[in-house]
């Protein structure tokens, strides 16, 4: 299935300009998309909210994950207006681009902006359908379960063999963006927040350990993890998890790197 074309609609009473994609099996919701801003935030129920908004709303039949992303600051409207797709337009693609890989992800319906007249992104949206699932891996990490060794190798074997082997970088592979669920004789997994994503990536057959070093959890966790990796693509599960151990602690590194010096940044934009 090939996403529709962009449709601009030019919304009355001093609104910003409406740009969206719609799949076209969901046509039946597209006369909701230019009062999104008034019934997004009193329908539905909250599952996540911290700069982004995620919730499941009813709509037209259909259950929808619609997640709204959080105003963009005054460097990146510029770079959303004629540098780079908006987050919700790649939330989109990518969904389409997983799909035709055969890798699990929510339908994606659509993709919604409003910019101002000057072309500045001022909000935007992505909707999916909302997608059964027992839980994510954030509920396997650090929890006592049965099935925990079982799920980690699943998962394992599923990053290499699903993601890795046929290029996909998940940009954003945390514990919270992969949602599980048993299914027949292995457990099921899907991505989602997929807005930051690369394909056809070669080097991954290489490197797919680095993809993995966002996940938070036990060193003991992290080990079982690597030592099911390495068995996935048939390499030295010790080798593998001394990768997985270096690739962490040089991102962790980095991170509390770019923490000490982005924090003072944001400290005196506040302050101003």
């Amino acid at each position: 299935m090939r996403p529709a074309a962009t449709y601009i609609c030019n919304i009355p009473i001093n609104r910003p300009m409406l740009h969206y994609s719609i799949n076209p099996k969901y046509k039946e919701i597209e006369k909701h998309f230019s009062t999104i801003q008034k019934w997004f935030p009193e329908e539905g129920s909250t599952i996540y909210k911290i700069r982004n908004e995620i919730k499941v709303i009813e709509l037209e039949g259909h259950r929808l994950c619609v997640k709204a992303f959080a105003p963009a600051n005054p460097i990146n409207r510029i770079v959303y207006a004629w540098l780079r797709k908006s987050k919700a337009k790649r939330s989109f693609l990518n969904a389409f681009k997983l799909q035709k890989l055969g890798i699990d992800t929510p339908e994606p319906l659509a993709w919604l902006e409003f910019r101002n007249r000057f072309g500045f992104l001022t909000h935007s949206y992505y909707i999916s359908l909302y997608q059964e699932h027992a839980f994510t891996l954030a509920g396997v990490f650090g929890q006592k379960m049965a099935a925990k060794e079982e799920i980690l190798r699943d998962f394992a074997h599923f990053a290499w063999e699903q993601l890795h082997l046929k290029g996909v970088k998940h940009l954003d592979l945390g514990q919270g963006n992969v949602l599980v669920r048993p299914h027949t004789e292995k457990w099921h997994f899907s991505l989602v927040d997929i807005n930051r994503m690369k394909f056809n990536q070669k080097g991954l057959r290489h490197r797919g350990f680095s993809n993995l070093r966002r996940l938070n959890a036990s060193p003991i966790e992290m080990a079982m993890l690597a030592s099911y990796y390495a068995e996935a693509r048939q390499s030295n599960p010790l080798w593998g998890i001394i990768q997985l151990g270096w690739y962490k602690l040089r991102f962790q590194k980095l991170r509390n790197l770019r923490k000490s010096i982005t924090r003072p940044l944001k400290n005196m934009a506040f302050a101003s």
